[in-house]
């Protein structure tokens, strides 16, 4: 399978990332981060725990656990028993709240443990767009529920059953079948981590074999945090879910990014393969009741309830182009674009409007139908607040 080496590879097969998605990055929290953090009931969770592991979950039970210390320190509490991430290494997050398709990423450094409470050092602050929602329908919650029930085993995994490995047990087959979205959390050869979100259609985290899973990378931002970190580290671990249920699935392992052609076919939406594809060898699959999502009951929330917290929220998208309008960056391209986001900022139903149809046409582009996007809402709901 060929494998991609190098950052050049990578922007050569993908595309430089935008200079507006890199601008819109902050050092740390303003008021809107903080607005966010203090309704996010959950949210994934990357770092190196004491014994080295590489480790993603999710973390959280009710709005705003997440405590802001001061805009360069937050602090939560990890549950009884678990796995302490060590001190001084990389710490990301992602931030969600529910009914919302945009995400609050923040990556830093742990900076004190006391006891089960961690403080982490924020080195970055900055807003994900909501295609891996949208993608995935996360927050919908009808077919939420009905993906409580568990599948049979795919067909094309019911041979790895005996085989052994990390993905030969049937549960674990069957949950990936079901997921609809994870966290993936990487570090660069600095030990600096990055966690994003993936969403897709339910079984779009792929068994190859006993051991190896693989994941699309459909057309984005081109912020290829993730491929980046890989050809420096080639440590990853993911969290993925299936909504209705509590437990999630913890994959850690090694990976590399490939555009083998012969693979990325196999991923085709309406004749349209994914741009490259994260191959993952996978040394350990834990499939784990999880506490955050039992206390949040993010599964069992109503529409009402969501669409509370959606108005205590700023508009994400707004948040973002506020963050590019703060870049410092020099030179009269970044002068240009942080002109044209302050200009958008000052119309946000417009904004909201433009971000919206550029979601529409670049799913649809991807071979996703419009439903996808709840672009036919009678009620007129923002794309990125689902």
């Amino acid at each position: 399978m060929r494998k991609v080496m190098t950052a050049q590879q990578i922007e050569a097969i993908v595309g430089a990332p935008i200079p507006a998605v890199r601008m819109k990055q902050i050092g740390a929290l303003d008021d809107g981060c903080r607005r966010v953090l203090a309704s996010a009931p959950i949210a994934g969770f990357g770092f190196r725990d004491e014994q080295g592991g590489w480790r993603s979950t999710f973390v959280g039970g009710a709005r705003g656990f997440a405590h802001v210390e001061s805009p360069k320190r937050v602090r939560f509490e990890l549950p009884a028993r678990h796995p302490t991430p060590a001190s001084g290494s990389g710490a990301s997050f992602v931030f969600l709240v529910p009914g919302i398709g945009e995400a609050l990423r923040l990556n830093g450094s742990v900076a004190e443990r006391r006891g089960g409470r961690i403080v982490v050092t924020v080195e970055e602050a900055f807003v994900h767009c909501a295609r891996s929602i949208l993608r995935s329908r996360l927050w919908e919650g009808p077919r939420a529920r009905a993906a409580a029930a568990e599948p049979p085993l795919p067909r094309d995994c019911a041979r790895h059953e005996s085989e052994g490995g990390p993905l030969g047990d049937p549960s674990v087959a069957r949950f990936l079948a079901s997921s609809p979205f994870a966290v993936l959390s990487s570090w660069d050869a600095a030990g600096s981590g990055d966690t994003s979100p993936r969403g897709d259609f339910p079984g779009f985290l792929r068994i190859l074999d006993h051991e190896t899973l693989v994941i699309p990378d459909r057309r984005g931002n081109r912020r290829t945090d993730t491929f980046h970190n890989v050809v420096t580290c080639d440590k990853v671990s993911l969290a993925a879910v299936v909504p209705g249920r509590d437990d999630v699935l913890h994959v850690s392992g090694t990976a590399h990014v490939t555009d083998e052609p012969a693979l990325l076919s196999t991923m085709a939406l309406a004749g349209k393969p994914p741009q490259a594809a994260l191959v993952i060898r996978v040394e350990r699959a834990e499939l784990l009741a999880n506490e955050a999502l039992q206390r949040s009951k993010i599964w069992q929330r109503s529409a009402d309830a969501d669409a509370a917290d959606a108005g205590a929220v700023p508009d994400l998208m707004a948040l973002a182009t506020q963050h590019l309008a703060l870049n410092k960056g020099g030179g009269a391209k970044a002068a240009m674009i942080r002109l044209l986001g302050s200009g958008a900022g000052a119309f946000p139903r417009l904004l909201r409007w433009l971000i919206d149809l550029g979601y529409r046409k670049g799913l649809t582009d991807e071979g996703y139908d419009r439903g996808a996007t709840r672009a036919d809402d009678p009620e007129g709901q923002r794309e990125g607040r689902v």
